[in-house]
C-alpha cells in the first residue's frame, strides 16, 4: 500500500489556475463543475446537489456545503489543495477545510490548516462521508486560544468510509489539539468503515468511540503523547492495527509490532 503524502495529493504540479478570485464563490446550480480555481482568503460555498470540485487551491478559505437548512450531497472533491492562507495568522476558530456532510474527497491535500475533515450534519440531512486517497497535516494554530484540532472529527456526523488516508497533528507544547482521527460519542455521531488510514501524532492518534470496523490502521511509532489508540473496543467489528515507522515521504519503513484493540 502506498500512503497519501503532500507530493501525490492536492493539484497536480506544474498546475496554474485559469482564474484567481479574492472573494467568496457560491454555487447553487445543481450538478455545476468547479475547476482550476484559486481561491486566496475566500470560501467555496455549496448550495447545491451533485456538485463537482476539481483542481482547485484555497489559500486561507474552505469549501462549505452546509451554508443552507441542508447539506448540497453528493458534493465530490477532486485534487483539491487546501493551505494556509498567505501573510494571514490561522487562529483556533477558523473552520474546518471541508465541511460538513455529503461529500467525497479524493487525492485532496490538507496542509498546514488548525482544522482537517469534518463529518457533520447528519440533522441537517447531510449524507455519508467517503475520504479517499488523501492527506491532511492539521498544525496548531498561530493564535491559540481554545483549540481542539483534528484530521478528521465527527461532530453530528453522518456514517464515514475512511480509504487509505494519510492523517498527522503537529502541535506545540502550548497548543495542544485532539488527535489526527476523532470520531467520538456524545457527539451524535453514526459509524465508521475505516480500510486503511495512516496516524500520526496527538495525544491518541486514533480516537475511536462510535461502531464499525478498523482495517490497515498504521500508527506511526512514539508520535503519541499518551498512548496508540483510545478506542471502545467493544463496538469494533472488525480490527487489524500495526505501529510502524516511517520516512519523511510517509511510507512505512518498519512494522514495529501489532496493535491490539485493548482500550475502551
Amino acid at each position: 500500500m502506498v500512503w497519501p503524502s503532500p507530493a501525490t495529493t492536492g493539484v497536480p504540479a506544474g498546475w496554474r489556475p485559469k482564474e484567481t478570485r479574492t472573494t467568496d464563490l457560491k454555487i447553487t446550480r445543481a450538478g455545476a463543475v468547479v475547476k482550476d480555481i484559486r481561491l486566496v482568503n475566500a470560501d467555496l460555498i455549496v448550495a447545491a446537489r451533485n456538485v463537482k470540485v476539481q483542481r482547485v487551491e484555497l489559500q486561507g478559505g474552505s469549501i462549505i456545503n452546509d451554508s443552507t437548512s441542508s447539506c448540497g450531497n453528493g458534493l465530490v472533491v477532486e485534487n483539491v489543495t487546501l493551505t494556509r492562507a498567505p501573510g494571514r495568522l490561522t487562529r483556533n476558530e477558523d473552520l474546518p477545510a471541508i465541511q460538513a456532510g455529503g461529500y467525497t474527497a479524493r487525492r485532496v491535500k490538507i496542509d498546514g490548516r488548525p482544522e482537517g475533515f469534518r463529518v457533520a450534519g447528519k440533522s441537517l440531512n447531510c449524507g455519508r462521508v467517503t475520504i479517499e486517497s488523501s492527506f491532511a497535516r492539521v498544525v496548531s494554530p498561530d493564535v491559540c486560544g481554545d483549540w481542539h484540532g483534528d484530521g478528521i472529527q465527527g461532530y453530528d456526523g453522518p456514517p464515514l468510509v475512511v480509504r487509505t488516508v494519510t492523517l498527522e497533528l503537529v502541535q506545540r507544547s502550548s497548543c495542544g489539539g485532539t488527535a489526527p482521527f476523532f470520531y467520538p460519542a456524545g457527539q451524535g455521531n453514526t459509524s465508521v468503515d475505516v480500510d486503511g488510514v495512516l496516524v500520526k501524532g496527538g495525544g491518541y492518534p486514533f480516537r475511536l468511540a462510535m461502531p464499525g470496523s478498523v482495517r490497515n490502521l498504521r500508527v506511526v511509532d512514539r508520535s503519541w503523547e499518551y498512548g496508540p489508540i483510545d478506542v471502545d473496543c467493544s463496538l469494533v467489528t472488525a480490527w487489524d492495527a500495526t505501529v510502524v515507522t516511517v520516512g519523511p515521504d510517509y511510507q512505512p519503513i518498519r512494522t514495529v509490532r501489532q496493535l491490539p484493540c485493548n482500550t475502551g
